[in-house]
């Protein structure tokens, strides 16, 4: 029989609570060691996969670069095949394809200044009655065209019978009808003494006459038919009013154009009452316009009269000259005013509008010029030219435009001694866009 004290039965759960309290550390220690090698298993696969994914992404992106290499030689030699145009020697001539080589040339220095278009004085005409008189007829509108000689408006002379009861100072307009009538009748009279006159020695002859005579006679003539034309007659009223009385002269006259032109202003309406200070028509020649510009005294000095001015409107060019240097200093602007005269046939200007103006100088420079109609615009809006690389094949070339000499322009971009089309390059800019090549060439 065995005996359990009590000291013995401590000591016992002591030793069981030892192995118990083991147990759980080993196990513990067993669990921490099998989760420290599953996570190395799996940082090992992630660092594997991560491997195996960067080598994917770096075959990918070599495949790639392989592909866009070879994309961009194929456009290359895409470029190499259409990047010029071919034709025979009878397409060329067919085409009215022209060359020439390029060299340089001395073109004048330009100044150019902000000017603005202005009536031609010297050719224009303010129309007016020599007398009071009241408009009758208008026979012209505002804009018409006008040749000298044409029927402008038809007055009638005022008497005492014409004026309203409210107008008290009738003394001066009567005065007026009986002035004309005397001073016509007074130029009727000198025309038909110096037209004996006249007609006499005439028939005598230079032979019978002294010279000095038979000039001062038809002198007389002459003045006498010109004083009579100065009360707004012409040579056929001039010739009626001589065979008729002065109650034809007393009524009406007729104002007309003493100027080809265009009617520009006609300020009045039928039935006023007009004096010699109104002005009744302006008439003025369009097709030949002023440009005045306003250019600095030291850029002045570098201008002749003479020199040739390139007006630009827009699109719009015209050619012109100057023709009037100023003398006097504007005091606001501190410039002097270049005059320059240009056709303007097209009607392309407008007096009052602002334009652009350079003027050549009498300084020179060389410069590589090449004819306007060489110059193209190309499809991504850069100016180009046609090089001939060979006989019978052309390039395009890009070039910039440095200044546009109307006909001609100034280049930057090419070499001298190059051959360019300088006539036909449209032919082929168009056989170039049908091979779908854009120029790029710089």
């Amino acid at each position: 029989m065995i005996r359990i004290n009590k000291k013995n039965t401590s000591l016992m759960v002591f030793i069981l609570l030892g192995l118990v309290l083991l147990s759980s550390v080993l196990l513990a220690e067993k669990h921490v060691a099998e989760d420290n090698h599953h996570k190395d298993h799996n940082e090992a696969s992630t660092h594997e996969d991560d491997h195996d994914k960067e080598e994917h992404k770096n075959k990918h992106e070599e495949h790639s670069q392989d592909e866009h290499h070879k994309e961009v030689t194929d456009h290359s030699d895409g470029e190499e095949t259409h990047n010029d145009v071919e034709l025979t020697k009878e397409q060329i001539h067919h085409a009215g394809i022209q060359t020439m080589k390029l060299k340089k040339q001395a073109i004048s220095h330009t100044i150019s200044a902000l000017s603005e278009v202005k009536l031609n004085q010297y050719q224009t005409i303010q129309v007016s009655p020599t007398i009071t008189t009241r408009v009758e007829k208008r026979h012209v509108y505002l804009g018409d065209v006008v040749k000298k000689g044409d029927l402008l408006v038809t007055l009638h002379t005022i008497t005492t019978t014409d004026i309203s009861s409210n107008m008290l100072a009738t003394a001066d307009l009567a005065a007026s009808s009986a002035e004309l009538a005397a001073s016509i009748a007074e130029a009727k009279g000198e025309l038909a003494a110096a037209t004996a006159t006249w007609n006499r020695i005439r028939a005598l002859g230079q032979d019978a006459v002294s010279g000095k005579r038979y000039t001062a006679t038809k002198i007389a003539y002459q003045q006498a038919q010109a004083k009579l034309q100065a009360y707004g007659q012409s040579q056929k009223q001039v010739n009626r009013l001589f065979k008729s009385g002065s109650k034809a002269v007393q009524k009406h006259f007729e104002l007309r154009a003493e100027q080809d032109g265009t009617i520009i202003n006609d300020d009045f309406v039928l039935g006023q009452v007009v004096n010699p200070d109104d002005v009744l028509f302006e008439i003025s020649d369009i097709s030949k316009l002023w440009v005045e510009a306003n250019i600095k005294p030291n850029d002045v000095a570098r201008i002749k009269n003479g020199a040739v001015a390139r007006i630009q409107s827009g699109d719009a060019k015209l050619q012109g000259k100057v023709i009037h240097i100023g003398r006097i200093l504007n005091e606001s602007t501190r410039t002097l005013s270049i005059r320059i005269e240009v056709t303007n046939k097209d009607k392309t200007l407008y007096p009052g509008q602002f334009v652009k103006t350079h003027i050549d100088s009498q300084t020179t420079h060389d410069a590589m010029t090449v004819p306007a109609e060489a110059v193209l615009r190309g499809s991504d809006g850069d100016w180009m030219v046609f090089i001939e690389e060979a006989p019978g094949i052309f390039e395009p070339n890009e070039v910039d435009i440095l200044e546009d000499l109307g006909n001609t322009l100034v280049i930057n971009g090419l070499e001298t001694g190059m051959t360019i089309v300088s006539k036909g390059a449209f032919t082929l800019q168009s056989e170039l866009a049908k091979s779908g090549f854009s120029v790029h060439n710089h």
